[in-house]
């Protein structure tokens, strides 16, 4: 049963045909009453200005994440984002060292020359796919040693997970084998890491080692954080880049302001990713009843915070359809906010700043093949298919 003072309006992040622009849905339903309602995948509201997806991710005792953040929901729990403080922060206190500012400009030197690797591979052809020759294998390359994954799994994982990420309610049965088959790969790896002799320095090793909520994780619980790191890892920052070379190769002039230096990398990396918020929803159970944009929800609701709605929001952002480098968007929503706010992000901004950078003094005079028309993966995340580039190639 909804309420009067809702907009009726079946949004579903699975569909491909909102996926290539959900922005203007978004804007119709802020427009009426800001509080939407779908009938879609078992019926669920979801805010659509700032302050209402804002409040879903900071309130967590009214909006819970214990019953998942996917929607549908997923099969299995991920830690730590399916858990409320206090647990949450206790999960998040064992992880956030491996994922700090200081350990990703660390890690800046190994990430560069992984950059500059990939260019080799075709900066002298002239032509390339910019999100399958370089944004997809380096957020990989870059991400997994830092996990614990060995590099010689990248590809296999690489399309497993991205199948998975973007085909959960297509085929149902081959979510399911592949589910299975990462799953037992994980679960291998962390028992495998355990009779080790060698101690390393990653994710892994911290799983296997550090007691979480008073206790030791078992091989199932250590998988299960893997795999949730694996899909940020390989999916989520590779979208925020590709959205932004695709944006420079439109806008030369802006390539300029970025080299001169008339618009710091530091701001226009916050713009980048406002304006392509490569997660665009993630789910919360209403815990007590509450006004939620203008309309009330109540216990066992399913809300979708939305964080492209929140990020498109013409009263936080002006023209916020226009990727403005030069504008302040530090308080985008496109990491989330409160307690659950990505626990990648400063990794995401190094990665971010050395894919552009490179770029533009490998290729800096690429433009966006003719006739390509963008195509936009569906699902909680939204991410370039492809992106092909012509340039001057390398003497």
């Amino acid at each position: 049963m909804t309420e009067a003072n809702v907009t009726e309006a079946d949004y579903n992040h699975h569909s491909q045909e909102i996926a290539q622009n959900p922005y203007s849905f978004l804007a119709k339903v802020r427009s009426g009453c800001p509080l939407g309602h779908s009938n879609e995948l078992g019926g669920f509201y979801y805010p659509t200005t700032y302050d209402g997806v804002k409040r879903v991710f900071s309130e967590y005792r009214t909006f819970s994440s214990a019953d998942g953040a996917g929607l549908p929901a997923q099969l299995v729990t991920f830690y730590p984002v399916d858990l409320d403080p206090p647990s949450h922060t206790s999960w998040r206190r064992v992880l956030n060292r491996f994922f700090t500012q200081d350990a990703a400009e660390a890690d800046r030197p190994r990430i560069e020359a992984l950059a500059d690797q990939l260019f080799d591979d075709f900066a002298k052809r002239g032509t390339a796919d910019l999100v399958n020759e370089f944004t997809r294998p380096f957020l990989a390359m870059t991400t997994l040693p830092v996990l614990g994954v060995p590099g010689s799994d990248r590809v296999m994982l690489s399309e497993k997970l991205l199948w998975m990420v973007h085909n959960r309610l297509v085929d149902h049965d081959g979510w399911v084998q592949r589910y299975g088959e990462i799953a037992e790969y994980l679960t291998n790896l962390v028992a495998t890491r355990r009779t080790a002799t060698e101690r390393r320095d990653d994710l892994l090793q911290c799983l296997i080692e550090e007691e979480f909520d008073g206790r030791m994780l078992t091989d199932t619980e250590g998988y299960q954080v893997l795999i949730l790191a694996l899909f940020g890892a390989l999916d989520s920052t590779s979208s925020a880049m590709s959205g932004a070379l695709y944006h420079l190769g439109q806008h030369p002039e802006d390539k300029k302001r970025l080299l001169s230096g008339d618009v710091p990398w530091e701001g226009a990396i916050e713009e980048f990713l406002r304006f392509t918020t490569p997660i665009q929803t993630l789910r919360r159970t209403v815990r007590k009843e509450t006004e939620l944009d203008g309309g009330v929800v109540r216990p066992g609701d399913f809300v979708l915070a939305i964080n492209g709605a929140a990020n498109r929001d013409p009263a936080k952002f002006a023209d916020p359809d226009q990727c403005i480098i030069s504008r302040d968007a530090r308080e985008h929503m496109s990491f989330g906010a409160g307690a659950h706010i990505c626990i990648g992000r400063h990794y995401a901004r190094v990665m971010i700043d050395i894919c552009l950078k490179t770029a533009l003094r490998r290729i800096g005079d690429y433009r966006i093949a003719d006739g390509f028309v963008p195509d936009y993966t569906s699902s909680e995340a939204r991410a370039l298919k492809t992106l092909p580039v012509v340039f001057t190639p390398e003497g």
